[in-house]
This record gives C-alpha cells, structure tokens and sequence, in this order.
C-alpha cells in the first residue's frame, strides 16, 4: 500500500518508541508516595479547626530516566528526516511533549513548577467552569450502600476480562487520588483496594474502564503502528470524553461521576490562585473533607509544597471531552460507523478524518471491540 510505503522510516522507530514510553511510565513520578500519610495529616488538622497543606514526597527519576530521554531526542532526529511521512509528526510531537514533561519534573523544587505546569496542560476555559460550576449546585448525591469488599471488585473485574477474552491483569492503584486507572501499555487495570464501591458504580467503571479504555488499547495492538495502542498526542481528551459518553448512553453515569467530573473542572480553575486547603475548603460545600481531599489531591499531584500556586490541571478532559464527543456523535449520519473510526485505537476527534480514510483503504484494521449497548455484567445477575 502506498500508505505503508511513505511510513518505512516510522516503522523503523515505533516499536522502541513504544517501549521506551512504557519502561519511562513518566507518570509515576506524579503520584505522591505518602499520599495517605498526608492524608491522615491533612484530615485530623482539618477536623480541628486547623490549616495544613500537605508536603508530598515522591519517587526521584534514576539516570536511566536520562537515558531513556537521550534514546528520544535521538528518535526525534530520524523521524525529523522523515520526508512525506504522515505519522513522523505524530510520534515528534508525542516524544516533544514526554522531554516536556520530564524537564518540569526534574525541576519541581522550583517555586514556578506549578504554574508551569498548570500552563503546560491548560486551564478550562469560562463555558466549562461554568457548567460545571452549575452541576455542583444542582446535583444531588444519591444514596447508595458501598458495600463491595477488594476481593469483590477483583473478581468483577476479572470475570468481565475473561468473559471478553481479554489477557489483562487487575493490580493494586499505587495512589494520586486515583480509584482505577488503566495501563494500555502493559495490559493492567489499577484499582484502588482501598476504595469502596456499590453495585451501581461498579457498573459504571466496568463500561469507563474496560468498555473505553481497554477496548481502544486492545483494538489498537493490532494496527501496524503501536501509536494506537500508546495513544496518538492529544488524545486523551476523547478518551476521557468517550468514557462518560459511554457510561451516559447505558444509563451509569450517576450524579456522583457528573459532580466528580465537575469538581474536578473548578478544581483546576481555581489551582493557580489557591492552596491545597482552600481547593478543599471550596469544595466541601459539596463534598466531605474525605472526597475533597482527593479532588485536591489530584490537581496538587507533582508538587511537593502544596500551599504553592499551581498544578495538574489534566482532568478538565473528562467533562470537557463528554462535552465534546457527545457533540461530535450527535452530528454523525451514522454514530454505529463513528464509533468504529474512534475505537480503531487511541486517537482523538482531531485525528477522525485521517482514521477513517485508512480505515476504508485498508491500511488500518478493523476494530475487534466496540462498546456494548446495554452490556450485561453477567456477574451482577
């Protein structure tokens, strides 16, 4: 194919780019260690009337974290050589924005580090906030009993990976405020044993996690680029997006994910201008101390004074990416076909038109896995 033939030089690179970003796992140095040391710091002072903004530690960058950045700026050179090819500025891109985020990470004592990062990943903008400024005000947390022990949710999760097939492993969270997580790379699904679930969210997870996030890394291995299994630059905003979207479509997204999605918008919005404390003390009008501590948390995470402006503003994505991909599906002659374009791997709404061309040229595969409308959970019968 014509395609194939301009991509020889990507080829070359892909794979140990995709290693590379799979041994750097760069997001690991965001995640404090003693996240729930401070935790219990931060709520016994809160509890007395006191003030305190925790002080985060975290795992320090070894030098193969140099290394491994050497190898990409020397990846960077070849793809820049690449003449014609349509994926050399994807990959340039991806790796432009890994040496970014390493070189803020090695310089985090510094007192700009937060607002350099809350620059590098954005601030939502006035419409956003807005709505979900309004959604904290008008939704009402329901009731429900969150009864699951961690075997339970293992075994939910487990018996759903094997009723699709799926060689995935379900692993312990390793902190960041972060319920689950996904790693695409190697094939795991992080949750935090620590949590507790209901029934009904438990649902809800299984169509976020495992009918968005494991199905587009799952259809994305099997494509001739490993870029739509990594995930194309900028692609999580539709990721996150087609997350809730499918939780929407089947009836799971509960007010408590709407207003957690919210929260996390005004988080973000207010994380140059306040402290870790004040980020809690605006919230708790909506949230208990325990639920604002992690929404804090998650937007103070890379920093280790968190009294300091600034921080990770990245889960604006999540409500601004519902915003957009419910749009975006709505206009669609055909959102069936649509959602074959989106789950062919990891790419974003910006990258819709390309996908489908290579789609219907052959060059990409068609996808094994699309979201389930009304999925079972055969094990919540």
């Amino acid at each position: 194919m014509l395609v194939a033939e301009s991509e020889k030089c990507v080829f070359k690179y892909d794979r140990r780019l995709f290693d590379i970003e799979k041994q750097l796992n760069i997001l690991r140095y965001l995640n404090p260690v003693n996240a729930r040391k401070e935790k219990e710091k931060f709520l016994r002072a809160y509890a007395g009337g006191e003030t305190y903004n925790p002080v985060f530690e975290y795992e320090s960058c070894g030098p193969e974290v140099g290394d491994f950045c050497r190898d990409l700026k020397k990846i960077r050179e070849k793809l820049e050589r690449c003449k014609g090819s349509v994926f050399a500025p994807f990959y340039i891109k991806k790796i432009n924005y890994l040496l970014r985020f390493h070189d803020l990470l090695i310089h985090r004592d510094s007192p700009d580090f937060g607002n350099e990062l809350s620059a590098f990943y954005g601030l939502p903008s006035g419409p956003l906030l807005l709505e979900a400024q309004k959604n904290l005000e008008r939704l009402k947390n329901e009731q429900v009993e969150k009864n699951l022990s961690p075997g339970d949710v293992r075994g939910v999760f487990e018996t759903e990976l094997k009723r699709l097939g799926l060689e995935w492993e379900v692993r312990p969270a390793d902190g960041g405020g972060v319920k689950m997580a996904v790693n695409a790379a190697c094939s795991e699904i992080h949750i935090d044993f620590s949590s507790h679930f209901s029934k009904a969210g438990i649902k809800g997870y299984l169509c976020h996690e495992i009918g968005t996030h494991v199905f587009r890394a799952e259809n994305g291995k099997f494509q001739p680029l490993m870029l739509f299994r990594s995930g194309f630059p900028g692609y999580m905003e539709t990721e996150e997006g087609l997350a809730a979207y499918n939780e929407s479509k089947n009836g799971l997204l509960v007010p408590e994910n709407l207003k957690k999605y919210s929260a996390r918008v005004v988080a973000a919005a207010i994380c140059n201008e306040a402290s870790f404390s004040e980020i809690v003390d605006e919230l708790t009008g909506y949230f208990s101390p325990e639920e604002a501590f992690t929404f804090a948390l998650r937007v103070k995470r890379g920093l280790h004074d968190t009294s300091l402006p600034g921080g990770y503003t990245k889960d604006c994505v999540y409500l601004s990416g519902f915003r957009k991909v419910s749009a975006f599906l709505q206009k669609q002659p055909s959102e069936q076909e649509a959602l074959k374009v989106l789950y062919c791997g990891k790419i974003g709404l910006q990258h819709f038109e390309m996908a489908r061309d290579l789609l219907a040229e052959g060059f990409l595969k068609q996808p094994r896995y699309l979201p389930e409308a009304n999925p079972s959970f055969s094990n919540f019968r």
